[in-house]
């Protein structure tokens, strides 16, 4: 795991506190290294008594570790700074910080020997959406996502011709997954009742199905796939919890199936239970939790269990939930490692947010001055950073009203900088790697967001119901937005909804936005208006650079550089409004580009996860760097299914020579078989190369396959050096048959 670096500060011992989660002693002072503190609780005990009284800043310095956590810690107004000193939570210099809600699981036993599947039992009334194997997550068993050729749909649920389901142990654990445009609802099945000799009837849960139909146009129809079913597990890497014994005729049990080189007994299992991890909130409104700091830290393991019950997960776009025609049944999905609410002046610095079942940090009302920067952001099922809730939000009397009463609650000065956000909605497709309902003066720049299912960011709420909002002076600038809208559709990099207050417009300016599949470049979508969007570039988004759509108003549009020149004005209800003129890529504007590209996104500059973290060996092709004409595509439009993670890469039949580029970082240096997963049609037998670092290319032998929906593995060995290595798989002739690739793992071997 990433551990940032800090530098050690000595205070004094009134003003220090310590904890070591191996060699502390919660019956210790506390008060010096020698003598610390085991949990984060108990230090949270000596604080309080130490805070009223504070005349300087207080830090609490935390050892290198886990910090296994199964409720919260509640941080409230008697935790923060007070006397305008602050309370700083910091990782020991160098030290890894570990804040996780996980159990190791352990005692595995072969379950099936034939299909490779084994099984180990956990405590019982234990409940997890995820299993992570390695530090990776693993698939819940799912069907390949072809369902919409044999089964309809009506109030109750589906209906099938598929008999095959009455054999089906465990029916009441399996999950309908969705895929309707902009939006991926979950819903469960209640049973499975044979109508007929030829007709089956897939009974749903409800309420949750009738919220998921409840949607408009993107009402939940057919499923896109199945979920969680022991039935499915086919592919490696697939797990299953039984919790009834129904498999087996041991209750509580887990099931996974290893990659046949894989050594159960030396893998890691760790099964997340906590939904949250750190929660900061304050008395009210007029009382918030102010004055805390959270440096050096990670956070990974949670799990949100929420979607498990009848409700379902009926998403109407950026993972918020909708469950009634009213704003009263929608509302953000209340799960993330950190959590903020009445809190003043806390901030996030050199974190890291990773492994998560839910969010990363969710902001709710009366969120004020707050300051996430320098953190990573990687493999959450959810969103990266959500700011604002959505309950009643019609209502001026709600905390998240478009318009509150009490200013209080209004989120402002909050600010987003420097982070790199990678790899969200991993799960929960809608979700969005930086979002905000209703938010004031907040800054969110400098950010690398890349490789999401749906869109970069999300800004605003509202549509066209109210002619503006609270919204008001927000910047949105020096950011780096890359391959998004991979999985759902009518989005874009950067996504607005509803107005800002027309005195004091927001602005987006200097972002560098590269690869959108499914959407825009930048969005302004219903209702939308006062935006100044300034000296921005468009490269190789799908649709348009510039989407103003209907209802949109009072946006202007200047200093446009992309390689496509295409901008599009909705025809209805849209006034006051400029777009000027697409630049080109020339070489005339190459210095203002290549200026842009240079100060757009974080810290660590486009660092992708798998060149960061070390051993993250299952890289998804969809997310590597590509050339040529190939691009990253997903089944939604294409007819392509059976693949992992977002999507596959495409392009190499576009009558151009294509590439993609993987980096990986391995801690230890050898041979390592190298497994590429790819669908081919005729003639690509010799026309791939393979290179691995700058060593020699070799020719792979891709033979093809049946269907564009039937994958194979192509299997080679290579020598990697220990720390960071490049891969690059590239055609050497044009050929118009179909190619994609899926993903790439890496094994070492013995």
């Amino acid at each position: 795991m990433l551990c940032f670096a800090t530098t050690f500060f000595a205070q004094t011992a009134t003003n220090t506190f310590y904890i070591d989660p191996i060699k502390g002693n919660d019956a210790a002072t506390g008060t010096s290294k020698s003598h610390p503190f085991r949990t984060i609780s108990q230090a949270q005990k000596a604080l309080r008594k130490a805070i009223p009284t504070m005349n300087s800043d207080i830090y609490v310095w935390l050892s290198g570790g886990d910090y296994q956590l199964t409720e919260p810690i509640v941080f409230s107004n008697e935790d923060g700074g007070k006397n305008a000193y602050k309370v700083i939570y910091k990782a020991c210099k160098n030290e890894q910080v570990n804040i996780h809600g996980g159990m190791t699981v352990n005692g595995w036993k072969l379950f099936d020997k034939t299909k490779n599947i084994w099984c180990a039992t956990i405590p019982a009334g234990l409940e997890s959406r995820q299993l992570f194997v390695d530090g990776v997550r693993a698939q819940r068993a799912r069907s390949i996502g072809n369902e919409k050729r044999w089964i309809v749909s009506d109030s109750i649920g589906h209906l099938t011709s598929d008999l095959s389901f009455l054999k089906w142990k465990n029916p009441s654990n399996i999950e309908c997954v969705y895929r309707e445009i902009w939006t991926a609802p979950r819903c469960g099945v209640e049973q499975f009742k044979q109508v007929n000799d030829t007709t089956l009837r897939i009974e749903m849960k409800q309420p949750g199905w009738r919220y998921c139909r409840n949607k408009g146009i993107t009402s939940a129809r057919t499923p896109w796939y199945f979920e969680n079913a022991y039935e499915l597990m086919d592919e490696s890497g697939e797990w299953y919890l039984d919790k009834t014994g129904a498999i087996s005729g041991k209750a509580n049990t887990l099931f996974y199936k290893p990659n046949d080189n894989q050594d159960i007994n030396k893998l890691n299992f760790n099964l997340p239970l906590a939904e949250k991890l750190f929660v900061v909130k304050g008395e009210s409104a007029e009382k918030p939790v102010q004055n805390l700091i959270f440096e050096g830290l990670n956070f990974s393991y949670t799990t949100w269990l929420r979607p498990n019950g009848n409700n379902g997960h009926s998403d109407a776009q950026n993972n918020v939930l909708r469950e009634t025609k009213s704003a009263h049944g929608e509302m953000m999905a209340d799960g993330a490692a950190l959590s903020l609410h009445f809190a003043h002046n806390i901030k996030v610095e050199n974190c890291s947010f990773t492994k998560l079942g839910c969010a990363g940090i969710n902001m709710f009302a009366g969120c004020k001055n707050n300051v996430v920067n320098r953190s990573y952001f990687y493999d959450i099922a959810a969103s990266g950073i959500q700011m604002g809730d959505y309950k009643r939000w019609k209502e001026l009397d709600s905390d998240d009203s478009h318009f509150p009463v009490n200013k209080n609650v209004v989120l402002s000065g909050n600010k987003i900088t420097n982070n790199h956000i990678e790899n969200c909605g991993v799960e929960y497709r809608s979700s969005t790697g930086i979002a905000a309902a209703f938010p004031v003066d907040m800054l969110v720049q400098g950010n690398t967001v890349m490789n999401m299912p749906y869109s970069g960011m999300h800004i605003g709420w509202g549509w066209t119901t109210f002619p503006q909002t609270v919204m008001k002076n927000n910047r949105i600038s020096h950011n780096f937005v890359q391959n998004v809208m991979l999985e759902l559709a009518d989005g874009g990099s950067i996504y607005t909804l509803g107005g800002n207050e027309k005195d004091q417009w927001s602005y987006i300016n200097d972002n560098y936005m590269n690869r959108v599949m499914w959407g825009q470049c930048v969005y302004m979508d219903n209702g939308s208006s006062f935006f100044k969007i300034d000296n921005n570039v468009y490269k190789d988004g799908d649709d348009y650079n510039v989407k103003i759509n209907s209802g949109s108003h009072d946006i202007h549009v200047t200093g446009v550089y992309s390689n496509k020149k295409q901008d599009l004005v909705g025809k209805t209800g849209c006034y006051n409004y400029s777009i000027d003129s697409t630049q080109i890529f020339s070489e005339e504007n190459k210095a203002m580009v290549d200026n842009i590209r240079k100060n757009a996104g974080a810290f660590e500059h486009f660092q992708q996860a798998w060149s960061v973290y070390p051993n993250l060996l299952t890289y998804e092709a969809e997310h590597a760097e590509v050339g040529g004409k190939v691009y990253a595509t997903a089944g939604i439009g294409t007819q392509v299914f059976g693949y992992s993670g977002m999507g596959f890469l495409a392009g190499f039949d576009r009558k151009a020579l294509g590439e993609l580029v993987f980096k990986f970082n391995v801690s230890k240096a050898g041979n390592y078989r190298l497994v590429l997963k790819y669908s081919a049609g005729k003639g690509w037998e010799n026309k791939i190369q393979l290179a691995v670092n700058k060593t020699k290319s070799r020719e792979l032998i891709l033979k093809p396959t049946p269907s564009k929906s039937d994958w194979k593995n192509s299997i080679t060995t290579v020598k990697l050096k220990k720390g960071v290595n490049t891969v690059r798989v590239f055609s050497t002739e044009i050929n118009t048959s179909f190619l994609f690739f899926d993903k790439m793992c890496l094994i070492k071997e013995k």
